[in-house]
């Protein structure tokens, strides 16, 4: 039975990274008693599987991943075994079984949504870089890893700025996977070069994953 669990990681565990995370869920389900399916092999391991990699320093608010159990499970007497032992800053959010065929999440997931607040006073030099932004032809960088100039334009898809009394929040789109990918850090880089420098940013984290067929945004949950 192989069931896909959407999750929250909240600000207090922003800093754990991955593989990390793996672990954590690991644990948390070995504890919990729910039974997983194991791998085969000379070091068998819990068939689970997270979704695209969420950058340390960042929360999330839908993240998920993919498990196998083994059993006869309901998503209530699961979610009940579980939110026993959950460690601070995870919560548990939709659930549902998926057919044994569905595409691996880290494959499915091409979309991810970003938010990063700014306080009021930067609210107006938010505006310009947006704007900047969506105008530019193209926004190049240089990738820290290859040190290669590259054109993130085409994998920004939307960029807004949502304003309120306390400040503002800027929204960004963006390509997960493939060449036209566009990494957060990517992305504050190509802000500050607009002039929203990052210390002008007081949180940031990754509203939602998407699975986008052209115009369309669909969740990992929906079939």
């Amino acid at each position: 039975m192989r069931w896909r669990v959407q999750y929250k990681k909240g600000p207090v565990i922003r800093f754990l990274s991955h593989l990390d995370m793996v672990r954590l869920w690991e644990r948390t389900l070995r504890r919990s008693g729910v039974t997983i399916e194991l791998s085969r092999g000379f070091n068998p391991h819990l068939k689970l599987s997270l979704g695209t990699v969420l950058p340390v320093g960042l929360w999330g608010k839908r993240e998920y991943l993919d498990l196998e159990l083994d059993g006869d499970w309901t998503i209530d007497r699961f979610r009940s075994h579980v939110s026993q032992v959950l460690p601070p800053g995870i919560e548990i959010g939709n659930l549902r079984d998926i057919p044994p065929k569905t595409p691996a999440l880290m494959a499915a997931i091409n979309a991810s949504v970003y938010r990063i607040a700014i306080p009021k006073a930067w609210t107006e030099a938010a505006f310009g870089t947006v704007d900047g932004l969506k105008q530019a032809s193209e926004i190049i960088i240089v990738r820290s890893k290859d040190k290669k100039k590259t054109d993130i334009r085409p994998g920004i898809i939307e960029l807004n700025l949502i304003e309120d009394r306390l400040g503002s929040e800027l929204e960004a789109v963006v390509v997960v996977g493939g060449p036209q990918a566009v990494r957060f850090p990517e992305l504050v880089m190509a802000l500050a070069d607009f002039g929203l420098p990052e210390e002008a940013m007081t949180d940031y984290w990754r509203e939602a994953n998407y699975i986008r067929d052209g115009g369309t945004f669909r969740s990992p949950l929906e079939d």
